[in-house]
Protein backbone atom coordinates (compact mmCIF):
# COMPACT_ATOMS: atom_id res chain seq x y z
CA UNK A 1 0.00 0.00 0.00
CA UNK A 2 1.80 3.06 -1.28
CA UNK A 3 1.81 6.35 0.55
CA UNK A 4 1.16 9.59 -1.25
CA UNK A 5 1.94 13.20 -0.43
CA UNK A 6 -0.65 15.79 0.58
CA UNK A 7 -3.81 15.25 -1.51
CA UNK A 8 -4.63 17.74 -4.26
CA UNK A 9 -7.06 17.84 -7.17
CA UNK A 10 -9.08 14.63 -7.54
CA UNK A 11 -7.20 13.12 -4.60
CA UNK A 12 -9.08 15.49 -2.29
CA UNK A 13 -12.15 13.26 -2.89
CA UNK A 14 -13.01 11.18 0.17
CA UNK A 15 -14.85 8.60 -1.93
CA UNK A 16 -11.88 8.09 -4.26
CA UNK A 17 -9.53 7.58 -1.32
CA UNK A 18 -11.94 5.17 0.35
CA UNK A 19 -12.51 3.17 -2.86
CA UNK A 20 -8.79 2.92 -3.65
CA UNK A 21 -8.06 1.62 -0.18
CA UNK A 22 -11.07 -0.69 -0.18
CA UNK A 23 -9.85 -2.28 -3.42
CA UNK A 24 -6.32 -2.71 -2.08
CA UNK A 25 -7.63 -4.17 1.17
CA UNK A 26 -9.96 -6.53 -0.72
CA UNK A 27 -7.02 -7.76 -2.81
CA UNK A 28 -5.06 -8.46 0.38
CA UNK A 29 -7.89 -10.50 1.91
CA UNK A 30 -8.77 -12.21 -1.40
CA UNK A 31 -5.19 -13.40 -1.80
CA UNK A 32 -5.18 -14.87 1.71
CA UNK A 33 -8.61 -16.50 1.32
CA UNK A 34 -7.86 -17.95 -2.13
CA UNK A 35 -6.68 -21.33 -0.76
CA UNK A 36 -10.20 -21.79 0.68
CA UNK A 37 -11.75 -20.80 -2.66
CA UNK A 38 -13.35 -17.67 -1.19
CA UNK A 39 -13.28 -13.94 -1.76
CA UNK A 40 -13.55 -11.51 1.13
CA UNK A 41 -17.10 -10.72 0.01
CA UNK A 42 -18.08 -14.39 0.22
CA UNK A 43 -16.28 -14.81 3.54
CA UNK A 44 -18.12 -11.79 4.94
CA UNK A 45 -21.47 -13.34 4.09
CA UNK A 46 -20.51 -16.75 5.48
CA UNK A 47 -19.09 -15.26 8.68
CA UNK A 48 -22.21 -13.14 9.29
CA UNK A 49 -24.38 -16.23 8.85
CA UNK A 50 -22.05 -18.12 11.18
CA UNK A 51 -22.37 -15.39 13.82
CA UNK A 52 -26.13 -14.81 13.50
CA UNK A 53 -27.51 -18.14 12.34
CA UNK A 54 -30.49 -17.89 10.05
CA UNK A 55 -31.11 -14.42 8.61
CA UNK A 56 -33.62 -12.89 6.26
CA UNK A 57 -32.02 -11.70 3.04
CA UNK A 58 -33.08 -8.14 3.88
CA UNK A 59 -31.33 -8.39 7.26
CA UNK A 60 -28.17 -9.72 5.63
CA UNK A 61 -28.28 -6.96 3.02
CA UNK A 62 -28.59 -4.35 5.76
CA UNK A 63 -25.64 -5.83 7.68
CA UNK A 64 -23.53 -5.78 4.51
CA UNK A 65 -24.75 -2.31 3.41
CA UNK A 66 -25.70 -3.85 0.07
CA UNK A 67 -28.79 -3.83 -2.11
CA UNK A 68 -31.01 -6.88 -1.59
CA UNK A 69 -30.73 -7.90 -5.25
CA UNK A 70 -26.92 -7.77 -5.05
CA UNK A 71 -26.99 -10.02 -1.99
CA UNK A 72 -29.30 -12.48 -3.77
CA UNK A 73 -26.80 -12.68 -6.67
CA UNK A 74 -23.91 -13.16 -4.23
CA UNK A 75 -25.79 -15.92 -2.40
CA UNK A 76 -26.39 -17.91 -5.59
CA UNK A 77 -22.74 -18.99 -5.92
CA UNK A 78 -22.64 -19.87 -2.22
CA UNK A 79 -25.78 -21.98 -2.63
CA UNK A 80 -24.38 -23.72 -5.73
CA UNK A 81 -21.24 -24.54 -3.73
CA UNK A 82 -23.50 -26.03 -1.05
CA UNK A 83 -22.36 -23.66 1.71
CA UNK A 84 -25.65 -21.76 2.13
CA UNK A 85 -29.23 -22.98 2.23
CA UNK A 86 -32.29 -20.80 1.71
CA UNK A 87 -35.94 -21.35 2.46
CA UNK A 88 -39.17 -19.46 2.86
CA UNK A 89 -39.67 -17.80 6.22
CA UNK A 90 -42.75 -18.54 8.30
CA UNK A 91 -44.64 -15.69 6.65
CA UNK A 92 -43.89 -17.17 3.23
CA UNK A 93 -43.05 -13.69 1.93
CA UNK A 94 -39.32 -13.62 2.60
CA UNK A 95 -36.39 -16.00 2.44
CA UNK A 96 -34.21 -17.04 5.33
CA UNK A 97 -30.62 -18.05 4.63
CA UNK A 98 -28.29 -20.09 6.81
CA UNK A 99 -25.06 -22.03 6.61
CA UNK A 100 -25.18 -25.68 5.67
CA UNK A 101 -22.88 -28.22 7.34
CA UNK A 102 -20.37 -27.76 4.55
CA UNK A 103 -20.73 -23.98 4.99
CA UNK A 104 -19.79 -24.32 8.64
CA UNK A 105 -16.74 -26.35 7.60
CA UNK A 106 -15.84 -23.74 4.96
CA UNK A 107 -15.93 -20.96 7.57
CA UNK A 108 -13.73 -23.04 9.90
CA UNK A 109 -11.28 -23.59 7.03
CA UNK A 110 -11.23 -19.89 6.10
CA UNK A 111 -10.97 -18.27 9.55
CA UNK A 112 -7.22 -18.95 9.96
CA UNK A 113 -6.61 -17.53 6.46
CA UNK A 114 -8.65 -14.44 7.34
CA UNK A 115 -6.70 -14.06 10.59
CA UNK A 116 -3.48 -14.12 8.57
CA UNK A 117 -4.81 -11.27 6.40
CA UNK A 118 -5.73 -9.35 9.55
CA UNK A 119 -2.18 -9.81 10.86
CA UNK A 120 -0.62 -8.65 7.58
CA UNK A 121 -2.79 -5.52 7.55
CA UNK A 122 -1.98 -4.78 11.18
CA UNK A 123 1.72 -5.23 10.46
CA UNK A 124 1.43 -2.92 7.42
CA UNK A 125 -0.30 -0.02 9.19
CA UNK A 126 0.31 -0.80 12.86
CA UNK A 127 -2.14 -2.64 15.10
CA UNK A 128 -3.34 0.41 17.02
CA UNK A 129 -3.89 2.36 13.81
CA UNK A 130 -5.68 -0.60 12.17
CA UNK A 131 -8.08 -0.86 15.12
CA UNK A 132 -8.60 2.91 15.12
CA UNK A 133 -9.34 2.93 11.36
CA UNK A 134 -11.87 0.10 11.70
CA UNK A 135 -13.57 1.69 14.70
CA UNK A 136 -13.78 5.10 13.03
CA UNK A 137 -15.29 3.57 9.90
CA UNK A 138 -17.84 1.67 11.99
CA UNK A 139 -18.73 4.85 13.90
CA UNK A 140 -19.47 6.78 10.69
CA UNK A 141 -22.75 4.93 10.06
CA UNK A 142 -23.03 6.57 6.64
CA UNK A 143 -26.48 6.17 5.15
CA UNK A 144 -28.18 5.50 8.45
Amino acid sequence: MSRMPKPTGPYLCYALAARQNARQLSRLYDSHLAPAGLSISQFSILSLLDAHGSLKITELAQMLSMERTTVVRALKSLQVAGWVVAGRADSGRSFDVALSRSGLKKVAEAVPLWKNAQTVFEREVGRDRAVRIRNELLELNLGE
